[in-house]
């Protein structure tokens, strides 16, 4: 279980006390997570999720706050911060920021169809039209993946040199052009852990801890990497039927631009790349360690390698 901070139920019970939900009926850790410490908790007025915010960009709260609340006010299902009876949704619970949210009802989906891309689609250009407004820098923006990309190729990735170095190379000089794609704020972690679902209907969207300024292209990217890809007896394929499902209905209310269709399977790449890195990164720093869910950065150089191959120079790369 990823509850990096044990906490007990006097701790959980002396904390809602601050806030009108009703007294501590029952507190549960959340496993899954790799980033924070989550409980679902039950109050006699409600279901809530308390975090404890671990690591990343903490000075960064006041931000996500904001950015949940824009949300909320669009009508999108996602987590907001619920204040204290003095009005605050930022708070201290052992020595970590903690936050408390309502928690959102529906399911995660193992193995998303058609309807599922297609409600990711109409939600995700909601969601990037409702934050073109706010802004924040990314973390891990495409400098930081290939930066931290190349040391990792010519290391731990050592064995992938012979396609992953020129890979690496055309998305260097790509950036170096300065493409000049739309940005708004982006999710930058959409995976099908972080949405909930009641029948084909988005109920929730959460995590938003990697939410930044980005290319909303990216964000598709990343979506398409997690939802449109299917394991066979030959191993990962596309599934075109979702990826244009996804992407039809994101373009009914955000249709894409010129530019960013001409940079498409490049962004795929880089989608790929920005997780490969990451996970590979965590996996390095934590391995050994017990109880730190590590997530497979294999998939990943899987995912990057299946798009290169796709739009090698012999191949159009166009076909969704």
């Amino acid at each position: 279980m990823s509850v990096f901070t044990t906490l007990s139920d006097q701790d959980i019970s002396t904390f809602i006390s601050q806030f009108d939900v009703g007294a501590l009926a029952a507190a549960n850790g959340i496993p899954g997570g790799s980033e924070n410490t989550n409980y679902f908790v039950e109050c006699h007025g409600g279901h809530f999720v308390l975090t404890l915010v671990e690591r990343g960009p903490t000075a960064d709260l006041p931000f996500f706050i904001q950015l949940l609340d824009c949300l909320h006010r669009a009508n999108l299902p996602v987590p907001y911060a619920i204040t204290c009876r003095q009005g605050d949704a930022l708070h201290t619970l052992k020595n970590k920021p903690a936050l408390l949210q309502p928690r959102l009802n529906g399911h995660h989906v193992e193995h998303p169809g058609i309807a599922h891309c297609a409600a990711l689609g109409s939600l995700l250009a909601r969601l990037h039209a409702a934050t073109h407004d706010l802004s924040r820098a990314s973390d891990r923006d495409p400098s930081w993946v290939l930066a931290h990309a190349k040391p990792l190729a010519a290391s731990t990735w050592r064995a992938q040199e012979s396609w992953l170095l020129p890979a690496i190379s055309q998305l260097t000089h790509w950036l170096a052009s300065q493409p000049q794609l739309p940005t708004t704020i982006i999710h930058g972690d959409l995976f099908r852990d972080n949405v909930l679902f009641t029948d084909h209907n988005i109920t929730g969207v959460i995590d938003f801890y990697n939410a930044a300024t980005g290319w909303p292209l990216l964000d598709l990217a990343i979506c398409v990497n997690d939802w449109c890809i299917d394991n066979d007896a030959d191993g990962l394929v596309i599934n075109h039927d979702r990826v244009r499902a996804l992407l039809a209905a994101y373009g009914d209310v955000r249709p894409l631009t010129a530019q960013e269709t001409a940079c498409w399977p490049l962004v795929l790449q880089l989608a790929a790349l920005r997780f490969w890195v990451s996970r590979q990164q965590y996996a390095l720093d934590h391995k050994g360690q017990a109880g730190v869910l590590i997530k497979d950065p294999d998939y990943f150089r899987q995912v990057m390698l299946l798009h290169v191959k796709r739009h090698s120079p012999s191949t159009s790369g166009h076909d969704f």
